[in-house]
């Protein structure tokens, strides 16, 4: 079964050449979100034998009680694949899984919670404090997985004391929309939740705890995916109200948010858990799938078509629409001057870009990364380009991104689209959305950020 699921209309807008690099294109695609499969990647990660449990090089004796809990956008497939391994060892379990997607789960001894995002909602905080409750009473024999993956940060909350859903709702906006990096919005995040920042870890003692994480941050930092909450935290109730203040919200935050970071200053609240603390000597983190991953398995599969591949990374940043047009000249330099590489081939990159809104329209990063390359590519022959999201979320739409080859900007152009128009409004949905050249996927139940690419075959 295709996760791409429009591929035939996709398919039929070219013809040729152009059809062949578009074939290709989605079938790389589907090659990178299929391998970090929340359920995959932890079944090629986990193995139990002879009642012991191990991940990598790491592994331990179960002789207590297993417990799983979790959250994220992959939660729910990552459940499967430890069910898969452990069914009969589970004791009990939560995951906190996107809303909606909560009956497309088969389980039997963890229960999936569905909850908001990306605002918690009541059934975040519902959900959270069952996990809590989970792991409230455990022995030093007892061993808790946790299951991490992107989107964890809103779907696993429980606020300080004193503070309302209503209050943190509006400051997760005023961090979601103030301009911070995630590292800022996480650092005050996890000095207003009782979860974050490594305390769902101090929870958990004197259990031991295994976490199985899905990377939806650039680098893989454990303490900023989900907000770290089984990973040590480096930032302070001081490093939090910088960013308030940095940010010029400190006069629109709630009261209750900035009357707890104020008693975390003063000491009047226990600071996160750092690194050192002795509570991490039963703590192991595991990264599981990321972009690399992800990036990894299209390359591979381009080599198995005889393509020669070039990936650029995971690392990749800045305005969308730039890095469209930075990834249709990679391509180009390929297609005339054969460097770095010759054609047939095929350009891969991961990250994360971002947007800069100026207009009222419609789109995602993925979606703009495609629309600023369509004028530079505009009348090579056998050369596509594609980006999608691997949640198969693109900003606030349905698709997942997009595509687009030599001949898009004529028939743009045919129905009286123009690209510059649409870049100015922001309004890269619909764009596509008259070309048929949107990509949707639905929720692909995993995150790992952002995939792009291109293809160049020769004449």
């Amino acid at each position: 079964m295709r996760i791409i699921k429009n591929s035939s209309e996709i398919l039929s807008n070219a013809t040729g050449l152009d059809r062949k690099a578009r074939m290709i294109m989605l079938d790389l695609l589907e090659s990178a979100i299929r391998v970090v499969d929340g359920k995959e990647s932890v079944i090629s990660s986990v193995a139990l034998k002879d009642g012991r449990i191990s991940v990598g090089k790491f592994g331990i004796a179960l002789k207590g009680r297993v417990f799983v809990i979790g959250a994220g956008k992959a939660s729910g497939k990552m459940a499967e694949g430890i069910e898969s391994i452990l069914l009969e060892r589970i004791q009990a379990g939560y995951v906190n899984v996107l809303s909606g997607t909560e009956n497309f789960f088969n389980l039997h001894k963890i229960r999936v919670l569905p909850a908001g995002h990306p605002i918690p909602d009541v059934r975040t905080l519902e959900g959270t404090r069952k996990i809590v409750e989970l792991v409230r009473k455990l022995d030093k024999s007892d061993v808790v997985i946790t299951l991490i993956s992107g989107g964890g940060s809103a779907l696993m909350e429980l606020p300080m004391p004193g503070i309302t859903l209503e209050d943190l709702n509006r400051a997760t906006k005023l961090l979601l929309e103030c301009g911070a990096r995630i590292q800022e919005i996480n650092a005050v995040r996890k000095h207003i939740s009782q979860v974050k920042g490594g305390r769902l870890a101090r929870l958990c003692r004197p259990a031991t705890v295994i976490s199985l994480i899905i990377s939806d941050v650039i680098g893989d930092p454990l303490d900023t995916i989900a907000s770290g909450p089984t990973a040590p935290d480096t930032t302070t109730f001081q490093d939090a109200w910088d960013v308030l203040e940095k940010y010029d919200l400190l006069e629109k935050m709630p009261e209750s948010i900035v009357k707890t970071i104020k008693k975390g200053i003063r000491g009047e609240i226990e600071d996160t858990p750092k690194p050192g603390d002795p509570l991490f000597e039963h703590v192991h983190n595991f990264i599981v799938a990321n972009n690399e991953k992800a990036l990894n398995a299209a390359a591979q599969q381009a080599k198995d078509l005889d393509l020669n591949a070039l990936v650029l990374g995971s690392f990749i940043e800045g305005e969308a629409r730039h890095v469209g047009q930075t990834l249709a000249g990679i391509a180009q330099g390929i297609k005339h001057q054969n460097v770095p590489i010759s054609p047939p081939a095929v350009v891969l990159a991961g990250g994360e870009t971002t947007v800069r809104v100026m207009g009222p329209g419609k789109g995602g990063r993925n979606q703009e990364v495609v629309l600023g390359s369509v004028e530079k590519i505009f009348g090579e022959s056998g050369l596509c380009i594609a980006s999608v999201g691997t949640d198969g979320i693109d900003g606030i739409t349905d698709a997942a991104g997009a595509i687009a080859d030599g001949k898009t900007l004529s028939r743009a152009l045919n129905l009286g689209l123009k690209p510059s128009t649409f870049l100015n409004k922001n309004d890269s949905y619909s764009f596509f959305l008259a070309l048929n050249d949107l990509i949707f996927t639905g929720p692909t139940l995993t995150n790992v950020m952002d995939v792009m690419g291109a293809v160049i075959l020769e004449p």
